[in-house]
């Protein structure tokens, strides 16, 4: 399996561009995905990774090669559609060993690497169908299995999961996280879906409007965000955010004073961050992690199991929280209650720049 290297990477459609400068590196066998917003531009850059969309200026290599410019079957990748592009009138081992009818296999490969493929992915039984008898899920097995067949270097998958239901959503992850471990594959995978990006991937690179915000580990980018697009992308429910001005190491915002956690420049503005997890009851945190105590007015209480969403109201700036389902009775909706802010868990961010302005 080869690693990746995007330098420079450039698309333009007319006037307007989509792509600003990409620079990324994936290694070999490693699973890379590039999370987004729509329209962010992370489907262009695997469109030009397997060479269905040219590339304006920059380089793309795979391994030791420069294939920026090579047609897509000299690249040795296998893309997986969000569509599944299967062949209607086709049995699901003709639609699987189609890519190598073309590159004129001997039969005798072809129905090897096809068997396998199917054997790999449970659907040895389904070889005879055609792809209208097969279920969403069925289906998109069928198109990682031709994925698979061709035994690349690189594979790319762009949103295969966004058709399925929440169910069976998770169930494929899971196979798909299994799959790419049994092959020791290089992967690089689209998704707008942030959970699909935090349980799959080793490395995941957040894009917004054409560039690449920032490029670390799950949690890396969970727990320590460099700007306020990816900390405000990245968690459901999203983070909260107060704007305050530092005055030593003390945080002037509208619901009090806030410690911080690290000394900042006098006057400078910034915006505070906290997870709705971050929040706690008074007597939890040790003193030396307090940041402060918030008087909050209860506004609703969402109910998920064994756990629960608390919308809460403090100085007319609506804040969430998440707690587990033992402390859900302390909430009435109306009441007001006292919690407190964990100051080792705090970001903070520049409100000039977007950018982390603490360690």
């Amino acid at each position: 399996m080869a690693g990746v290297q995007l330098i420079n990477l450039q698309k333009n459609f007319g006037m307007i561009e989509v792509c600003k400068g990409i620079n990324l590196a994936v290694k070999a066998r490693e699973f890379t995905v590039l999370l987004g917003p729509s329209g962010c531009g992370k489907s262009t850059i695997l469109r030009m990774l397997a060479g269905l969309e040219t590339v304006t200026k920059g380089e793309i290599w795979i391994g030791d090669r420069n294939v920026t410019h090579l047609e897509p079957r000299e690249r040795d990748i296998a893309m997986v559609f969000q569509n599944y592009a299967l062949y209607p009138h086709m049995t699901i081992a003709q639609n699987m060993g189609f890519g190598l009818k073309a590159r004129k296999l001997p039969r005798e490969e072809i129905l090897s690497r096809v068997n396998n493929a199917a054997d790999l992915l449970g659907i040895t039984e389904l070889l005879s169908r055609r792809p209208k008898e097969l279920s969403g899920g069925q289906q998109q097995r069928v198109a990682i299995g031709r994925a698979i067949v061709r035994d690349p270097s690189l594979f790319l998958f762009d949103e295969p999961l966004s058709n399925l239901d929440t169910k069976l959503r998770v169930e494929m992850r899971t196979e798909l996280l299994q799959l790419h471990r049994r092959l020791n594959a290089t992967t690089i995978y689209v998704t707008h879906d942030q959970e699909e990006a935090m349980t799959m991937a080793d490395q995941i690179a957040v894009m917004n409007k054409g560039r690449i915000e920032q490029v670390g580990t799950p949690s890396e980018i969970y727990f320590k965000p460099s700007c306020l697009m990816v900390a405000g992308f990245i968690g459901s429910p999203a983070m909260n955010f107060i704007q305050g001005q530092v005055t030593g190491q003390v945080l002037e915002t509208s619901i009090g004073l806030i410690a911080l956690s690290e000394m900042l420049a006098d006057g400078i503005s910034v915006m505070l961050g906290f997870r709705p997890d971050d929040l706690y009851f008074e007597g939890e945190l040790p003193a030396d992690q307090t940041a402060a105590t918030v008087e909050f007015t209860v506004e609703f209480i969402e109910l998920l199991g064994a756990r629960g969403i608390v919308t809460l109201r403090a100085n007319d700036i609506q804040f969430k929280g998440m707690f587990e389902q033992r402390f859900l009775d302390r909430f009435s909706e109306g009441e007001t209650i006292s919690l407190v802010l964990n100051r080792d868990r705090m970001h903070v961010f520049s409100t000039d720049t977007g950018n982390r302005v603490t360690s």
